[in-house]
């Protein structure tokens, strides 16, 4: 509602990726808004047989930079969209033990939101590194990871494809307040880039308390 009203678009950041995002499908069917808002894919998976079929309920659209920029020019709700920053690179650090994402490099979303003059909102997705395992090396992996779509083995309940029972709590947070710089220099897009990174790191230690797989672990950005 906050956003029909002021006409702002937002890009809305998320992370972790996990192997399949089960806590952004659940934000996408329940919440109104949600539905409306795009999700930036890599090509590969717009164009992989199945996969593009079953992420289709994210409203999928291509997440290089010209695609992305093209659609926050459109008003409100319209140019927003959901972002996973970490990309594949991330669901290859998804693990049960500790809680760690690809973000340090990740600066280009930042850069976009300052030209466009968009605002960005950090979330957090609990959960979607804990319900499915992933085999993080071999030759799969490795493809993957040159693709930008995941074709490795990941198992749940029973050592199947079968996410297990755990909760999932999405947290989000307030947009940072990004200004608007047409031509932003390396210093602005560090700077904004820090503030996300404690934004998201603020979310994580403040709603880790939820739930009890996380209460004890420490955020990592790599």
């Amino acid at each position: 509602e906050s956003m029909q009203k002021n006409g702002k678009s937002f890009i809305f950041a998320t992370q972790p990726h996990g192997v399949i995002s089960f806590c952004g499908i659940c934000a996408a069917i329940s919440a109104p808004v949600d539905n409306k808002v795009p999700t930036a894919a890599a090509s590969a998976v717009l164009h992989t047989p199945i996969i593009k079929n079953v992420m289709g309920i994210f409203n999928l659209i291509d997440a290089s930079s010209s695609s992305i920029r093209k659609h926050l020019k459109r008003d409100g709700v319209e140019g927003c969209l959901v972002l996973y920053v970490g990309g594949i690179a991330e669901l290859f650090k998804s693990s049960r033990k500790e809680e760690r994402l690809y973000l340090s490099k990740r600066k280009g979303f930042i850069k976009i939101a300052l030209r466009e003059g968009v605002d960005v909102v950090p979330s957090y997705m609990f959960g979607n590194t804990s319900v499915l395992t992933v085999v993080k090396n071999g030759p799969l992996a490795a493809l993957s990871r040159r693709l930008q779509v995941s074709l490795t083995y990941f198992w749940g309940r029973y050592y199947l494809p079968i996410p297990r029972d755990e909760k999932l709590v999405l947290a989000r947070g307030k947009p940072l307040g990004l200004p608007h710089i047409p031509e932003p220099t390396d210093e602005d897009v560090n700077k904004w880039h820090a503030k996300y990174c404690e934004e998201v790191t603020r979310l994580f230690d403040k709603y880790k308390e939820k739930l009890p797989m996380y209460k004890h672990k420490t955020l990592y950005i790599d």
